[in-house]
Protein backbone atom coordinates (compact mmCIF):
# COMPACT_ATOMS: atom_id res chain seq x y z
CA UNK A 1 0.00 0.00 0.00
CA UNK A 2 3.14 2.47 0.60
CA UNK A 3 4.30 1.62 -2.63
CA UNK A 4 0.87 3.23 -4.13
CA UNK A 5 1.13 6.32 -2.36
CA UNK A 6 4.74 6.69 -3.42
CA UNK A 7 3.84 6.07 -6.82
CA UNK A 8 0.17 8.34 -6.77
CA UNK A 9 3.00 11.05 -5.68
CA UNK A 10 5.39 10.77 -7.72
CA UNK A 11 2.93 10.89 -10.47
CA UNK A 12 1.61 13.89 -9.00
CA UNK A 13 4.37 15.43 -9.03
CA UNK A 14 5.19 14.55 -12.95
CA UNK A 15 2.01 16.11 -13.93
CA UNK A 16 2.84 19.36 -11.87
CA UNK A 17 6.24 19.81 -13.71
CA UNK A 18 4.85 19.69 -17.21
CA UNK A 19 1.89 21.82 -16.43
CA UNK A 20 4.22 24.36 -14.88
CA UNK A 21 6.76 23.66 -18.15
CA UNK A 22 3.51 23.83 -20.47
CA UNK A 23 2.56 27.43 -19.29
CA UNK A 24 5.93 28.72 -19.18
CA UNK A 25 6.62 27.92 -23.07
CA UNK A 26 5.90 30.02 -25.62
CA UNK A 27 2.96 29.02 -27.39
CA UNK A 28 4.49 30.42 -31.00
CA UNK A 29 7.44 28.08 -30.30
CA UNK A 30 7.01 24.93 -31.99
CA UNK A 31 9.01 22.07 -30.40
CA UNK A 32 12.01 20.78 -32.89
CA UNK A 33 11.24 23.17 -35.40
CA UNK A 34 13.30 26.28 -36.48
CA UNK A 35 11.31 29.07 -37.19
CA UNK A 36 14.23 30.43 -39.37
CA UNK A 37 15.51 29.37 -43.12
CA UNK A 38 18.65 27.32 -42.94
CA UNK A 39 20.38 29.26 -45.96
CA UNK A 40 19.33 32.84 -45.48
CA UNK A 41 18.19 32.99 -42.22
CA UNK A 42 14.63 34.41 -43.05
CA UNK A 43 12.20 34.24 -40.23
CA UNK A 44 9.62 31.38 -42.47
CA UNK A 45 7.31 30.87 -39.33
CA UNK A 46 7.71 26.82 -40.38
CA UNK A 47 6.49 27.17 -43.62
CA UNK A 48 9.25 26.96 -46.62
CA UNK A 49 11.21 30.32 -47.16
CA UNK A 50 10.01 32.53 -49.72
CA UNK A 51 13.60 33.98 -50.61
CA UNK A 52 15.41 30.68 -51.49
CA UNK A 53 12.49 28.32 -53.25
CA UNK A 54 11.77 31.23 -55.80
CA UNK A 55 11.81 29.44 -59.48
CA UNK A 56 11.76 32.03 -62.27
CA UNK A 57 8.90 31.20 -65.07
CA UNK A 58 8.71 27.55 -64.10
Amino acid sequence: MVLVWIGIAVGILIVAILIIKATKTNPREIAGMTMVCKKCGTETGGMACPKCTKTFGV
